[in-house]
């Protein structure tokens, strides 16, 4: 019995009668989320969609994985590891990625192209968290967190940690009132089991739990933007997309963010934390995906090792 039906399309047996359409899209699609370029993607597709439409029998899922992971190899070894735990029964749940960085660098492009990469729909801002914080708690009572982040210092009840740039304590006192709501987020995706991508200026490592940056299903990855000109014309260029005066408001206390820029990128570097600059969003995109794959693929042999160990 053929597999090529009058529709034109190819099914790929499960058990018994039931079975799937083959799409190559949809393959496509999922060798683009474990990190292979979208040429690479849509060639593979296309050699396993020949390949099983040239055959007559009844093909199952497991003999299509054979197929597809064979084309691979003939490529890149190292994707095959990946996308077998990609079609997996039991999918990579939880990861939990939180994208740390200051305002203008790309933070939300890259968490949005991300995000479709992945297929994680639930994406949280931190900003958002801080939102919520101001509802509740009084300007009068915690000035500091009635602002934006680099503008923190100029708020502060008195000056403190002389040794530290204000702007840099400024940051760190917002961020510490907004970390108590970021916790809660990262245990509820947790305890949910949802993959989660959190973004925002606020997710210092210095300033998370250790117990949290130590959870292998979170992993906290550094966005920075190295060259200053660059990070600047961002800025600049979005007076022509957005209100005149918000654009204007980055460009003046430029210096205070890159300062903290220079913080987070020194703290991450002594805490270990992956650091990917965002000059090139294809490249940062390309740094994020494989250094995200890296921890889901450890964090399988882990649980084949667990399944070893109880038997």
């Amino acid at each position: 019995m053929s597999i090529k039906q009058k529709d034109d399309l190819l099914k790929i047996y499960k058990k018994k009668d039931k079975y799937e359409y083959f799409s190559k899209g949809i393959l496509s699609s999922s060798l683009i989320a474990i990190g292979m370029d979208m040429n690479t993607s849509h060639e593979i597709a296309g050699k396993v969609e020949q390949k099983v439409s040239s055959i007559v029998e009844k093909i199952n899922k497991k003999q299509l994985i054979k197929f597809i992971t064979s084309e691979i190899e003939k490529r890149d070894k190292h994707f095959v590891e990946r996308y077998i735990v990609k079609e997996g029964e039991e999918k990579y749940k939880p990861i939990v990625i939180l994208l740390a960085g200051v305002p203008g660098i790309g933070k939300s492009t890259l968490a949005s192209l991300l995000s479709q990469r992945l297929e994680i729909s639930n994406i949280i801002w931190t900003d958002m968290i801080r939102e919520i914080l101001r509802q509740t708690i009084s300007p009068k009572l915690v000035p500091e967190l009635h602002c934006s982040s680099y503008e923190a210092y100029k708020h502060l009840k008195s000056q403190l940690n002389p040794v530290l740039h204000q702007s840099i304590v400024g940051y760190e006192e917002q961020s510490r009132l907004v970390v108590v709501g970021i916790e809660a987020a990262i245990q509820s995706a947790l305890f949910s089991r949802e993959n989660t991508i959190i973004e925002g200026v606020h997710l210092s490592p210095n300033i998370l739990k250790p117990s949290i940056l130590q959870n292998p299903n979170v992993i906290l990855i550094l966005l920075y933007l190295k060259d200053e000109k660059a990070h600047l014309l961002r800025f600049q260029s979005r007076e022509t997309k957005e209100v005149f005066r918000k654009a204007k408001k980055y460009i003046d206390e430029f210096n205070e963010i890159r300062s903290i820029q220079d913080y987070l990128y020194e703290v991450s570097i002594k805490a270990k934390v992956p650091v990917i600059d965002t000059y090139n969003n294809d490249d940062a995109l390309k740094y994020l995906t494989d250094t995200i794959w890296e921890r889901i693929i450890s964090l399988e042999r882990i649980k084949i090792r667990k399944k070893i160990i109880k038997k």
